[in-house]
């Protein structure tokens, strides 16, 4: 079995690719999953220096997530969930996000204030808006294929 190949930024890199403006000109298309729904894997370009990065997403009863990668690497994640430890060995019980950190990689968690929490559209709308991601096509279209 192939493992998948993390390439390694610096949290400069990745917060540089954050800044940039970037657009996603396909449609979001949502799969049933399991218990929830599943983002097919969406293509994100920047705008300037052409980058291509992948926004994956989850929604299930209780948890979700959004994760933007570059090149494998989660350089931004949204997730509600019971728990996750901040930097200070911090529990943090609830929604937060992860960024990327040249030590702790995507574990640097922490609770924003930014978002707009209970609605998973208008919390990916948030988590897009943050990550100057302009979306072009459609938002929440349902697969048809199970």
């Amino acid at each position: 079995m192939q493992g998948i190949t993390l390439e390694v930024i610096t949290k400069a890199e990745a917060d540089a690719l954050i800044a940039e403006d970037k657009v996603i000109t396909a449609n979001i298309v949502w799969r049933s999953w399991h218990r929830g729904q599943k983002m097919e894997p969406v293509l994100v370009l920047g705008t300037v220096s052409g980058a291509v990065l992948r926004l994956l997403g989850w929604i299930g009863p209780r948890n979700r997530s959004f994760v933007l990668l570059y090149n494998n690497c989660p350089i931004r994640k949204w997730t509600v969930h019971a728990r996750t430890k901040a930097p200070d060995g911090t529990r943090i019980d609830g929604p937060h996000k992860h960024t990327w950190d040249d030590i702790l990689g995507d574990e640097y968690a922490y609770v924003p204030d930014d978002i707009r929490i209970g609605n998973p559209w208008e919390e990916l709308e948030d988590f897009l808006r943050e990550c100057n991601v302009t979306l072009l096509g459609s938002f929440g279209i349902q697969s048809s294929q199970m």
